[in-house]
């Protein structure tokens, strides 16, 4: 029992099975043959789980002896021998099939002569093959047998001492006691005094053993034979010892029975324990299980709104792009104009005034007579002609200038971003731009602001968590004034000088720097604000 615990802790089974089929044998031996073969059932199962094929064998042979001492259904009893013999055969590097032959003779009764012999020889054969000197005793008790039943005395004699001298020197209990008796029964009708002391050295044999049941056994049987003497010392003798190996043995049963009481307990914990860790494995592969798919759909989510909130900013930036383009384009339509305008006052008045005067050349030339003078004129009306020619060229060019598109107002550029980055369906947009505080805007301080407007609409998306976004534009006394609000989570509860910055605020921080102007940032749990002032003299 304490060999089993300590398997079990460790989880070795070989050693869990070694220990039932020794507790097994214990039952066997005494007398619960019920629970012996209950046990060895298991201990049969064990073993070919490990497939321990040497004592597989043994166990088919350990039920056949319980159910031959139980005198059950013989047929139970050859068939498992069999399967002893036939699970042995496969054994190469053991002797345990010797054993399996001698007991197939001691359990089966019906065999012939011939097949005793047979099987003993094999026995014989593989226990020399292995020089397994118990077993080439256990066979010399067979032939001692063999010969008593045919009357052969004299040639008993010699062999059964010579066993008794074998089982001594192997310290074998069974074998002493076996070569003993045969040794008493053969001076039994010739000399009883001499018979009853080889049994009175048995009861000594089996009483230094510990094994009361045996002692006992062969006290009755002494005591049997002191009663037929009419011995009375050796029938007192015979009385007492048999009394005091009684008491003991009912003590050991006591002790035996309470040991096998705890045993069953033992096996009725493991069993809960078994439950118990199998309810547990379970609950615990059912939770990681869980768990496996929350992290799983956590995890698709967030890569989800991760991919949704990408598309967002990148649909942002390109429009915020294209709304750039745009007003890059107005911008160079502003030049475009102020060249067509530079060109017709060039048309208008540089080139008139040079035609007058070339005009007024040509006239004096005509009235002067001096030859050296009217040369002199002649040569500046040609520099007056290449002079006008330069000035209409330029003109004409200036003038041929295509007329831009008329601008989108800002606040349609900026409705157009916040439609495409928030849809409708998601955010609630709270939009007021006055267009006639921009008139006076520089296209430099409205594209700063619309790059502003993309940063702050891209921590939304991808910080924020919000539904209600604000974007408020107007004009104090000198200043411009931009105001970006969210309902999202904010950060920590930070003042705006304090607040830690991101890439998307630091942008937004040097845009307005560029501009000489000031940024203040504020963020609590309801949400986050961003204020931009731009001085209206710079726009």
């Amino acid at each position: 029992m304490k060999a089993k615990r300590l398997a079990a802790r460790l989880h070795y089974q070989q050693g869990q099975t070694n220990a039932d089929h020794v507790i097994a044998f214990a039952l066997y031996k005494r007398g619960l043959y019920a629970e012996s073969l209950e046990l060895f059932s298991n201990v049969l199962s064990g073993y070919q789980q490990l497939a321990d094929t040497a004592n597989i064998s043994r166990v088919y042979m350990d039920m056949a002896a319980v159910l031959h001492k139980d005198l059950s259904d013989q047929t139970k009893v050859i068939a498992f021998m069999q399967k002893a013999i036939q699970t042995g055969k496969k054994l190469k590097n053991d002797s345990v099939l010797s054993l399996v032959y001698f007991n197939y003779c001691n359990f089966n009764a019906n065999l012939s002569a011939d097949s005793v012999n047979y099987y003993l020889g094999k026995s014989r054969e593989i226990a020399s093959q292995y020089n397994d000197e118990y077993m080439l005793a256990l066979n010399h008790s067979k032939q001692v047998y063999l010969l008593n039943r045919k009357g052969q005395k004299p040639e008993v004699l010699p062999i059964a001492k010579q066993l008794l001298a074998s089982a001594q020197r192997m310290g074998n209990v069974n074998l002493e006691v076996y070569a003993l008796l045969i040794l008493a029964n053969y001076y039994h009708e010739n000399d009883l005094q001499k018979a009853l002391g080889y049994y009175n050295q048995i009861c000594d044999v089996a009483q230094e053993s510990g094994d009361n049941e045996l002692q006992i056994y062969y006290l009755t049987a002494a005591l049997g034979r002191a009663t037929k003497s009419g011995n009375k010392n050796e029938i007192i003798k015979a009385y007492a010892t048999l009394e005091k190996a009684m008491i003991a043995d009912r003590e050991n049963m006591k002790r035996f029975i309470g040991d096998y009481v705890r045993y069953n307990a033992i096996a009725d914990d493991n069993k809960l324990l078994s439950a118990e860790n199998a309810r547990r494995a379970l609950w615990l592969l059912g939770i990681s299980f869980s768990a496996a798919i929350i992290v799983l759909a956590i995890y698709l989510t967030m890569l989800r709104r991760s991919r949704k909130a990408k598309e967002q900013i990148d649909a942002l930036n390109n429009v915020a792009n294209m709304q750039i383009i745009a007003m890059e384009e107005v911008k160079h339509e502003a030049i475009r104009e102020e060249q067509q305008r530079l060109g017709q006052d060039l048309h208008d008045g540089l080139s008139s005034s040079i035609a007058s005067i070339k005009h007024q050349l040509e006239t004096l030339s005509m009235d002067t007579d001096d030859p050296l003078q009217k040369k002199k004129l002649v040569a500046i009306q040609l520099e007056i002609a290449n002079a006008y020619d330069v000035a209409r060229n330029k003109s004409h060019e200036w003038f041929n200038t295509a007329d831009g598109e008329q601008e989108h107002t800002f606040e349609q550029r900026i409705k157009l971003l916040t439609d495409t980055a928030l849809p409708d369906t998601c955010y609630k947009k709270n939009i007021h731009i006055d267009d006639d505080a921009l008139q006076h805007a520089s296209m430099d301080v409205r594209i700063a602001l619309l790059r502003i407007v993309q940063e702050a609409i891209t921590n939304i998306i991808k910080h924020a968590k919000a539904k209600k976004v604000g974007i408020l534009i107007y004009a104090e006394i000198d200043k411009l004034i931009m105001v970006i609000q969210d309902d999202g989570t904010g950060w920590v509860h930070k003042t705006s000088t304090n607040v830690k910055s991101g890439m998307g605020l630091q942008s937004i921080r040097r845009r307005v720097q560029y501009l000489n102007g000031k940024t203040a940032i504020r963020s609590d749990t309801k949400g986050t604000e961003i204020a931009v002032s731009i001085p209206l003299a710079l726009s």
